[in-house]
């Protein structure tokens, strides 16, 4: 049986899962190593501190070494282990990072069991933008080459542990909307690469992506009131709620675990709903 705690925490709330030992199948990520990007802020920090607090060893990277050495303190403090994490500093605008990232998370275990693409960023100009392609050169290096470089690299390690590659991909792949159309692009390309890659790694391999909908993350900090933005946005869900990072951290550490060894290739959407409506009607259910 696998139980759900929720503790209070000064920064967030952190959800604990705490694995029983009355049953068989549980999430069970104890010495595992992750290498898990994005990791500064959203979803990837989160999953880096779930990770950490079920006895994972992780490797964390991101752009502002102030945040990244934030989230390494509390991974260490939910350790049972008392693990500190390998901390990366990098840009993946550029692919000798991507390959620093690797090598230094190597350097730091000498072992990878999982490997969790998270990093990404959405698109800032518009079709008809005079820096549009320059944009989506941004948007792609970031979004899908990023986790192809890693996978390559990250093969020969997770065939010797048989491990598992966790794609974050968005409810935006199968719902593309005209604002964000390289994300959208770039998003369903994470999900071919996802099976594409499950095919090839099978039966030694586990991969699987995870496709959320909107998540409360710092996307609207510099816009206004972030809150009520989240709630005019949960309005237009069928389950009027906005996903908490917590909750798509939970479905990461279920894929990377045994708790879903008869998955791969398989898209996991959690989205409140919203695969249900109408992009064209304000949120209306289709």
């Amino acid at each position: 049986m696998m139980a759900i705690k929720q503790c209070n925490h000064s920064t967030f709330h952190v959800y604990c899962l705490i694995v029983t030992t009355c049953a068989n199948t549980m999430i069970n990520l104890n010495n595992k190593v992750a290498l898990i990007t994005g990791s500064s802020d959203g979803i990837g920090k989160t999953t880096a501190i779930l990770f950490s607090s079920l006895g994972a060893k992780v490797a964390i990277v991101g752009r502002d070494q102030s945040k990244l050495d934030k989230v390494a303190a509390e991974c260490e403090a939910k350790s049972p282990h008392g693990y500190r994490p390998v901390v990366i500093r990098a840009d993946f605008l550029h692919d000798e990072n991507i390959k620093r990232t690797f090598d230094e998370t190597i350097a730091g275990y000498n072992w990878l069991d999982i490997l969790v693409n998270d990093v990404g960023v959405v698109n800032l100009k518009s079709f008809d933008d005079c820096e549009a392609i320059a944009d989506y050169d941004r948007v792609m290096q970031t979004n899908i080459r990023t986790a192809v470089i890693l996978t390559h690299l990250a093969k020969p390690y997770l065939l010797e542990s048989k491990g598992t590659i966790v794609n974050v991909s968005s409810v935006d792949s199968f719902k593309p909307n005209d604002r964000e159309w390289s994300y959208c692009m770039s998003k369903a390309a994470v999900n071919a690469f996802t099976q594409s890659i499950a095919g090839l790694l099978a039966p030694h391999v586990r991969v699987n992506a995870i496709a959320p909908g909107p998540v409360k993350t710092g996307i609207f900090k510099a816009t206004g009131d972030p809150e009520q933005q989240w709630e005019e946005k949960a309005r237009l869900m069928p389950l009027g709620r906005i996903a908490e990072p917590i909750e798509i951290a939970q479905l990461i550490a279920l894929l990377a675990s045994d708790s879903s060894k008869n998955m791969t290739g398989s898209i996991v959407a959690s989205d409140s709903g919203y695969l249900l409506t109408d992009p064209y009607s304000s949120g209306r259910v289709a």
